[in-house]
């Protein structure tokens, strides 16, 4: 199902007022992570900085940071190994040129990071969108709502982007790009995802209209 014009204001309107979620829709984290990106390379240094962006965005809880640490070791080389096979080749691209299948296996591997019962995206979805947010699309039960597998929601964002209006994609692009820009004055990062949080923030309006 296409997006709308309602649904997309309405998304913004609830991030702007109804969270602490900052004005530039994380345009300059996003700068960060990608500097901070081990392309593979899952060293401890690399971990003791992104575990805490893990706990900031509520994707640990129930578990410790010592358990979710100690099953990063456990899986690290499986970590680096999907990484090169499914991430590496395109990394470049965004989710609009990329398949599930393509992919499936990073976002499987961490999933084991934080086990769970009902197969929940939260956890897989921050993790993978941490290092490639144009591809993975993050997941947040506050914004979004519901309960699905982390291929169901990916499958959701590729296909509601699909089906909206070339022309009105390109309108929610710019209008973003100038929600962004409005905010410090600062420019829109050459990496922001901007086809997965523009649905992301059409399924925030959906749920909060």
């Amino acid at each position: 199902m296409s997006i709308d014009r309602e649904q997309f204001a309405a998304g913004v309107r609830w991030w702007q007022t109804k969270t602490n979620w900052p004005n530039d829709f994380h345009n300059s984290d996003y700068e960060v992570l990608a500097a901070q990106n081990p392309d593979g390379d899952f060293t401890d240094s690399w971990w003791a900085g992104f575990l805490p962006r893990l706990t900031t965005w509520k994707a640990l809880r129930p578990l410790s940071q010592a358990d979710v640490t100690g099953l990063f070791d456990e899986h690290r080389g499986d970590l680096a190994r999907t990484w090169h096979q499914a991430c590496a080749p395109v990394k470049h691209l965004d989710i609009t040129g990329v398949a599930w299948d393509q992919v499936r296996t990073f976002p499987g591997v961490a999933a084991r990071l934080k086990p769970t019962k009902s197969a929940s995206a939260v956890f897989p979805s921050k993790f993978c969108h941490f290092l490639l947010p144009r591809i993975f699309p993050v997941f947040d039960n506050a914004a979004v709502g519901g309960s699905c597998t982390y291929e169901t929601y990916f499958n959701l964002i590729k296909s509601t982007w699909e089906a909206t209006p070339a022309a009105l994609r390109a309108e929610f692009q710019m209008e973003l790009a100038q929600l962004i820009e409005g905010h410090g004055g600062s420019s829109l990062y050459e990496g922001f995802p901007l086809a997965t949080k523009i649905v992301e923030l059409a399924f925030i309006g959906r749920r909060h209209p």
